[in-house]
């Protein structure tokens, strides 16, 4: 319906004007537009599942009753922050003979290096002194150790899981307290058929929307690729980083994806000033001879096709004028009578008929 009231309009518009004479035929009404480059990218949509930046589930390396527990459920974590206390009361008796232990082996080895200054005793009672200091701070890091073991602190900042555990439970190495996730930022994997994969780089933009949070879009960028293309599905697997300061997005959650890849900048040609002839594709170019604006076909290649424009990749040039509308009566050589867009605008062409009335009732006589 607007191709046909456009060829009205222009057929309205070419009544009354001059023929331009070319190989017999009259000027065709045209409108024109000057080619301008735009940003062109491949497009690629796909659907890809969240997950956190970091994920674990918390254990204990010993086995033992629980004494005390400092967390609560979904509760957020700083890093080092203590979770969970085993049984220490064994531990920490171990810990103090083993300090005291070390404290006496060194006051031994400073006395015997008192008397090597005097050379009270021989070398290798010096020797043998340093070795018991040694075996005994060895000691020492190793109940210290174990008692570490018997602590369940935080490793990153996060948000914890339901817990698993209660005061007074008996558990054993390789036991789940709770599963803490850090979801500062978010990961998202999806795939994406192999055919992209040159166009796939390391800090391109995406954007991605849910159903569970409708209406709302998120930014991210494409942070790694897989280093290997599945041979079934003929797709590669990539990650993209997604910020998340307001914690709305959760592990789990389904993200429809939209990548905009090899992003770069082409001249554009609207979709319907391009004439298709089998595999080959031409437009119209005004050129100008003796003042008098003539169309010249010219063959284009073109690239993809983005909106209602498409990407033209050889045969043009900046600043290029082409025939957009009316090119169903324009030939090769022809000649044209290029119109203003304005006259499709209701307003303008009332305004037009207005005046033309006023100015005819003014020359009538009275």
């Amino acid at each position: 319906m607007y191709r046909l009231l456009t060829a009205i309009l222009l057929v309205a518009a070419s009544c009354g004007e001059p023929a331009f004479a070319q190989r017999g035929d009259r000027a065709a009404a045209v409108f024109v537009e000057t080619l301008e480059e735009q940003t062109f990218a491949n497009r690629i949509e796909a659907i890809g599942t969240l997950e956190p930046r970091e994920m674990v589930n918390l254990t204990l390396n010993a086995a033992d009753r629980v004494t005390a527990i400092y967390f609560e459920d979904g509760e957020r974590v700083p890093e080092g922050k203590t979770l969970v206390v085993l049984t220490q009361n064994e531990q920490r008796a171990l810990v103090e003979a083993a300090e005291a232990n070390r404290e006496e082996a060194s006051n031994q080895l400073e006395r015997v290096k008192r008397l090597v200054d005097i050379k009270a005793v021989s070398r290798s009672e010096l020797d043998e002194a340093q070795r018991s200091y040694d075996n005994a701070t060895a000691q020492l890091r190793a109940v210290q150790s174990r008692q570490r073991d018997r602590v369940l602190v935080a490793p990153f900042s996060g948000v914890l899981g339901f817990r698993q555990i209660s005061v007074g439970s008996y558990v054993s190495p390789g036991t789940v307290v709770a599963t803490l996730i850090d979801d500062s930022q978010m990961r998202l994997e999806f795939s994406v058929p192999s055919i992209f994969l040159r166009s796939l780089e390391t800090g391109t933009e995406i954007s991605a929307t849910t159903a569970d949070l409708p209406g709302q879009s998120f930014s991210g960028a494409l942070t790694s690729i897989d280093n290997a293309i599945d041979p079934v599905s003929r797709s590669i697997r990539v990650r993209a980083t997604l910020p998340n300061e307001d914690l709305l997005l959760k592990a789990g959650m389904f993200m429809n994806v939209t990548l905009q890849a090899s992003p770069r900048t082409a001249l554009a040609v609207p979709e319907e000033a391009i004439e298709a002839l089998g595999p080959r594709f031409f437009v119209y170019k005004v050129v100008t001879h003796d003042g008098q604006p003539y169309a010249e076909r010219t063959e284009i290649e073109v690239g993809l096709r983005q909106g209602d424009v498409v990407e033209v990749i050889n045969g043009l040039v900046p600043g290029d004028r082409l025939v957009t509308e009316g090119i169903i009566k324009v030939r090769d050589g022809g000649a044209l009578s290029i119109k203003d867009k304005a006259i499709l605008d209701p307003a303008s062409r009332s305004g037009s008929r207005a005046g033309a009335v006023g100015a005819s009732s003014a020359s009538s006589p009275g």
